[in-house]
């Protein structure tokens, strides 16, 4: 892999011993002991990562961790990737999102989705093969380094953490192993269990800025002294350095005296690449060089370029924002000189400092480009471009479908879901060119309530479809808002709610028909109307509730579906929070203390209260004896009594469908979790379906951390 790795500065606290932070059992880590000191004795549970005589050139490693093992974790980022690395064939990569969230790309082709990987905060991340997987190894904000060895599916099989004393700066991967920038100005080869290997140090009046590596050959960006009159700045120049079976110095590039830490060489060695801004004209040079001959190949205006790689020695790879940008070395007519870089010496003479040009988000290797948009990855080579993700991440329309399933879709992208979530190919609901499903119920047989609105205008219908066939019959047309639909399967009552014409229909089974029962008037200003059908064997013959929201709330409970205004009412102050098959209301309002409490209502009556902690979402199960309660971390089932009988840390639901067999559908922001009812154990959780390759981007990530990772 060609990888840039940038020496930063870190601050070391002498003395202060540094716990691990994603080990995710609260345990520290073990630092590495000083140079010529022994390894500690193992813990229990824990080994010495070296056995034997110890070199006297190699420092000895640290007690290295062997955590549980743990199943795979399949899930997308929670938010855009930040960080990114490649292996040298281009087969993997790692990557860190937003949200601190680390995955393991074992495969670049689309044939394995993303896992989960247990690592703390990386600031940068390296990878490459390993017997058993994958190495991946990353530092940390303070200069700790962390070399963890995971399996195909990220499950760690052991990390070894290396400390402050000195810090690292700097990473990359070679053909044998980890290369490390340490702030004593040492490159050293770190083993996968954690032992230092072999190691480089600068030579006299040299600082080490970077290095980027390719195959077993390396060159780094090194800083030395200015010379002649008046104390020049200190240039920066390209080095060479074998990564072999030995460290050591090779010669020094003929690229010019201001090389930026954004070096990049091509696989043969015979081009180098590196960033230049030029404050005489304002903008960003991307610079490539004939390593043999010292000329210059190509100084292209790179505006708004972050990181550049040489795939091979005939094309330059541009990382841009959400994307990649190819110049054809072989087609460049001639090379425009560029000014020379004179800016003002700051603090006494000393070098300007060099730009934050390489934020880890390309990747080069078996001759392509790596980079991120969103949280998913872009593969380019010179000729194409391909999105490496998933189709669906957060659905935007989810329903009960019958033997247990769940329909989930977003846009145009839907999916019926087994009861491990897995998908499935989903009911064809003939929805006109040019709209987009706004919501759904399945009825009975293969008969769905489809509504959908056009893209362009948002003009919204309501159709009848046989999902077998694709016959529809029209149920509404031309609306300018979503209605929302509800039905009720012992009566057949078809609800249309919260629009300009509320009204209830009956569905004929076998018929493709709705006929029409009543209809409330037109509502007037703010006011808006809710019909909700229940199940009369549960309410005492009531077949709906009748919901008149304005400045008050006003409940009906109605027995004749032809008759919305006769019933027991109450009217009172409060938002409606939910209403169950038994034809209990539940409504947020202030007691006399002016506490919000959730208040239950029957028949014109109010016959208790439900505990909840702040304002929470309702969500009651079929039969009317209890409500999940969703709130903003966590989701609750409570009982009528008041009796919490299970809860879960959640966040970022959005809904919560109880299925035919009893589970409950936790629909999330990111991903969906099916939950034992009685329990609230886990029993299948995805949050991704549709993952491969495409040409085209796929829809961008929700920033929210997956429902996959939350419930582990």
């Amino acid at each position: 892999m060609t990888r840039l790795v940038v020496a930063k500065q870190h601050i070391v606290v002498v003395g202060i011993a540094l716990c691990a932070c994603g080990n995710g059992k609260g345990r520290p880590e073990v630092p590495t002991p000083p140079a010529g000191a022994g390894a500690p004795d193992a813990a229990p549970g824990e080994q010495p990562a070296h056995g034997g005589a110890v070199p006297p050139d190699v420092t000895p490693p640290p007690v290295v961790k062997k955590p549980p093992r743990r199943t795979k974790i399949e899930a997308p980022h929670g938010g855009a990737i930040v960080e990114l690395a490649v292996t040298a064939d281009g087969k993997a990569a790692v990557s860190c999102d937003e949200l601190n969230g680390i995955r393991l790309w074992p495969a670049l082709d689309g044939s394995l989705e993303p896992r989960a990987v247990d690592l703390p905060r990386p600031t940068s991340l390296a990878i490459g093969p390993d017997p058993k997987g994958f190495v991946i190894a990353m530092l940390d904000e303070v200069g700790g380094l962390i070399v963890q060895v995971v399996d195909r599916d990220g499950i760690t099989l052991t990390r070894a953490s290396l400390g402050t004393e000195p810090a690292y700066a700097a990473i990359a991967m070679s053909d044998r192993g980890l290369l490390a920038l340490r702030a004593d100005q040492r490159i050293v080869r770190v083993g996968a269990e954690g032992a230092i290997q072999k190691q480089l140090p600068a030579e006299p009046g040299q600082r080490i800025l970077g290095f980027t590596v390719t195959g077993d050959r390396a060159a780094a960006v090194i800083e030395t002294p200015g010379t002649g009159a008046g104390a020049p700045p200190p240039v920066r120049r390209a080095r060479w350095f074998t990564a072999g079976a030995e460290l050591a110095w090779g010669a020094w590039i003929d690229a010019g005296s201001e090389v930026s830490t954004t070096l990049a060489v091509s696989p043969s060695g015979k081009r180098i690449g590196y960033l230049l801004n030029v404050p005489a004209k304002g903008t960003t040079y991307a610079i490539v060089v004939d390593a043999a001959k010292g000329t210059v190949v190509a100084n292209e205006p790179a505006p708004g370029i972050f990181a550049l790689g040489l795939p091979d020695d005939d094309h330059l790879a541009l990382g841009a924002q959400g994307g990649i940008t190819w110049i054809d070395l072989t087609k460049l007519r001639s090379v425009v000189p560029i000014p020379p870089v004179v800016p003002p010496a700051p603090n006494g003479g000393l070098a300007p400092p060099v730009p934050p040009f390489d934020r880890g988000l390309l990747g080069i290797g078996g001759g392509r480009a790596v980079t991120a948009t969103s949280g998913e990855l872009v593969l380019a080579t010179p000729t194409t471009t391909s999105f490496l993700g998933y189709e669906l991440e957060s659905p935007s329309v989810a329903a009960v479908a019958p033997k247990g399933r769940l329909l989930i879709g977003l846009g145009e992208t839907f999916a019926l879901l087994d009861g491990q979530l897995l998908g499935q190919p989903a009911p064809d609901l003939a929805v006109p060119a040019g709209s987009a499903i706004a919501d759904l119920r399945w009825l009975a047989g293969d008969d769905w309530l489809v509504e959908s609105s056009r893209v362009n205008d948002g003009v919204t219908s309501v159709a009848l479809v046989d999902a077998a066939t694709r016959r529809s019959t029209p149920v509404r047309a031309n609306m300018s808002m979503v209605q929302t639909l509800m039905y009720e399967p012992s009566t057949r009552l078809v609800t249309l709610s919260l629009g300009e014409s509320p009204e209830v229909l009956r569905h004929e089974v076998g018929k493709l028909r709705l006929d029409k029962v009543s209809t409330l008037p037109r509502p007037a200003g703010y006011e808006r109307a809710e019909l909700v059908p229940v199940a009369p064997a549960l309410a005492g013959g009531t077949q709906l509730v009748v919901v008149h929201m304005r400045d008050r709330l006003t409940l009906r409970w109605v027995k004749d579906p032809k008759q919305l205004d006769k019933g027991p009412s109450v009217t009172i102050d409060g938002s409606l929070a939910g209403v169950d098959a038994a034809g209990r209301v539940y409504v947020w309002h202030n007691d006399a203390q002016g506490m919000l409490e959730l208040a239950m209502f029957v028949d014109g009556k109010r016959t208790g209260t439900l505990p909840s902690e702040g304002p929470t979402a309702v969500w009651p199960d079929p039969k009317g004896t209890q409500v999940l309660q969703v709130g903003q971390r966590s989701i609750a089932l409570v009982g009528l009594d008041g009796t919490r009988r299970w809860a879960q840390a959640l966040q970022g639901v959005t809904e919560a469908l109880w299925l035919e067999d009893g589970s409950i559908a936790i629909i999330s922001a990111a991903g969906v979790a099916r939950l034992d009812a009685a329990t609230g154990n886990v029993l299948a959780a995805r949050c991704g379906w549709r993952f491969g390759l495409t040409s085209k981007q796929h829809p961008v990530s929700p920033r929210f951390e997956p429902v996959c990772t939350q419930l582990r």
